[in-house]
């Protein structure tokens, strides 16, 4: 009878114990920021809002009034009589290879490459992009880094390597590189082996490289659409 009370206690406990962490994380206060005296453009009105205020709790513009907001704790900022507005979203961006596209190929590892996109997103947001759809490059471990707060960065939904057919949009190869020539077809140009592009020639090869990258495109949970925006689809 011991042993049975005794489990029964423990599990109890267990059990209260999960609710109550499961009620704090529902309760969970996000940071709050309130934006003092300032004009806000909305994106849809000719005219700014003077004299406003805004207070933003984690991610959610939660309140934007005429005058004073009250929000203890926040952190405030007093915009000085300046403009605010809503970030601005890139429709086409190419962080990782945003750099002299020769050196790739001559001079460049794909460390290279990921430095410099640290500098070209923290610019991005600095412009006041907060979003941006990156349209070809190996910009997924970006991402996920600028996701889990490591580095400064807009959100980004990148769409993997550009698939282009030969002397396409995106084969960049010259005379001189390796895979130029089918005698060498199985050597692989610093832009393929990077995953900034392929080169798919015909329908076959498209859909493969389509299936080689899409493992990689997992769906947003937060905002229920598809990382990857750009998708060979066929019927």
């Amino acid at each position: 009878m011991f042993i049975k009370k005794g489990l029964l206690s423990a599990c109890l406990t267990a059990v209260l114990a999960f609710t109550a962490s499961a009620f704090a994380q529902e309760q969970k206060v996000e940071p709050q920021i309130l934006f003092t005296n300032v004009n806000v453009f909305d994106g849809k009105s000719d005219k700014l809002a003077e004299g406003m205020s805004v207070l933003v709790e984690g991610n959610l513009i939660k309140k934007v009034a005429k005058g004073d907001i009250e929000a203890e704790g926040a952190t405030v900022i007093d915009g000085g009589g300046r403009t605010l507005m809503p970030g601005l979203i890139d429709g086409h961006v190419h962080f990782m290879i945003n750099d002299d596209y020769g050196k790739i190929e001559t001079d460049r590892e794909l460390a290279d490459l990921a430095y410099n996109s640290v500098v070209v997103a923290n610019r991005a947001l600095m412009d006041g992009f907060t979003a941006a759809r990156d349209m070809g490059g190996p910009a997924f471990a970006l991402q996920r880094a600028i996701d889990s707060g490591l580095i400064p960065g807009p959100r980004i939904y990148p769409s993997g390597a550009f698939i282009s057919q030969t002397s396409g949009h995106g084969d960049f190869r010259e005379r001189g590189d390796t895979a130029y020539s089918i005698n060498d077809k199985d050597s692989l140009p610093n832009f393929e082996r990077f995953g900034i592009g392929v080169v798919a020639d015909g329908v076959p090869s498209a859909r493969s490289h389509e299936i080689e990258s899409s493992p990689r495109c997992k769906p947003d949970q937060d905002h229920g659409w598809w990382r990857r925006f750009v998708s060979l689809r066929s019927d």
